[in-house]
């Protein structure tokens, strides 16, 4: 294959090398964030019990972009690539272009660990060449971070930041109705997995505010079609109402928006209207009285964790109701043959 052809493939899959990154680098921001949580409890104390608390909690929220970067970078060039990455990342949070600085340089150091080992060497210095290349990809990258996309990126995030620290009551409602309206929108895809990278991300910024809010939306689409089929069981087949019956206890302990695919799949358009109206009422209200979430946890750990659990509940109660409200509304104007759809099921 060609150098230009396998350039080609690498770009078009940078999806595929951010989701790898963000998979990597998730387990670490939810050890730490979870520990730092916990830690809150004895901030009064000196003991080391609590201090191994707060220490997991700085080392995962402190390592959680390199951390990203080194994944990233691995998913291009493989191996070779993490140590770069890692570093890069580091640098990233030094020079403060923080998460964006990370991402863009994960990707270019993964890039460039690619292409120097593309290069042709004397035979005599191919066993040593796999030590050495990572570090030329290493300095070129870093040289374009600090002088060249690092400045922009730093003013960009402070910019970023400031933005959503001045955030009043509406900005925030806005902010979280658009973070809801992608949230509910495709079950866990790509538009889902944009907001909730965003709200990682400014965990970098010391905002908790997008967490909050994407914490509060995120059962709304599985338990307010749940609640649907209790509302009205004539609309939904028997495997429905089964599903529901059994899904909505491990909806609250997972807390995973993705319950909801089996319940929305047979009828996607009226399901996916009704979970983007329920997740944008959920989301708007989160943020106008600016619910924080302190760490990325899902399901029943993270009820401890909200500033305002009221909020949080009140929010949530809100945008399932309106979720199970409109999914029925639109089903009982609807065609839909349960009886026809049934049929079917059983013959499958």
């Amino acid at each position: 294959m060609s150098l230009g052809k396998e350039s080609k493939d690498i770009f078009k899959n940078m999806g595929v090398h951010f989701r790898t990154g963000v998979s990597y680098m998730l387990p670490l921001l939810l050890i730490g964030g979870f520990c730092g949580s916990i830690a809150v409890f004895g901030k009064a104390s000196d003991s080391e019990f609590w201090k191994v608390f707060r220490i997991i909690g700085e080392i995962g929220l402190k390592y959680f972009v390199p951390i990203m970067a080194a994944y990233v970078a691995y998913s291009i060039a493989d191996t070779p690539a993490i140590a770069p990455g890692f570093i890069i990342g580091i640098l990233a949070q030094q020079t403060d272009s923080g998460y964006l600085g990370a991402l863009f340089g994960g990707i270019l150091v993964g890039y460039a660990t690619f292409l120097v080992f593309k290069i042709k060497i004397p035979e005599m210095l191919q066993s040593s060449w796999g030590m050495i290349a990572p570090v030329f990809s290493t300095l070129a990258v870093a040289f374009i971070l600090v002088f060249l996309i690092g400045p922009p990126l730093a003013w960009l995030m402070d910019t970023i930041g400031s933005y959503l620290h001045s955030l009043g009551k509406s900005g925030n409602a806005s902010m979280g109705a658009i973070m809801g309206a992608l949230g509910g929108i495709d079950y866990g895809g790509p538009f889902s997995k944009t907001q909730s990278t965003f709200a990682t991300a400014a965990m970098d910024l010391k905002t908790f505010v997008p967490l909050g809010i994407t914490a509060a939306f995120v059962t709304v689409p599985p338990l307010g079609l749940i609640l649907a089929t209790f509302f009205k069981p004539k609309f939904y087949t028997k495997k429905e109402k089964m599903y529901a019956k059994s899904s909505w206890v491990y909806t609250l302990i997972a807390g995973f928006t993705e319950i909801a695919i089996p319940l929305a799949a047979s009828d996607i358009v009226r399901s996916t209207i009704a979970t983007v109206l329920g997740c944008v009422v959920t989301g708007s209200i989160a943020g106008f009285f600016s619910l924080e979430l302190y760490t990325p946890v899902l399901g029943i750990p993270q009820w401890f964790f909200f500033n305002k659990p009221l909020v949080y509940w009140g929010s949530l109660s809100a945008g399932v109701i309106t979720t199970a409200l409109a999914v029925n509304f639109l089903k009982s104007i609807s065609k839909r043959d349960i009886e026809k759809i049934e049929k079917q099921e059983e013959n499958v």
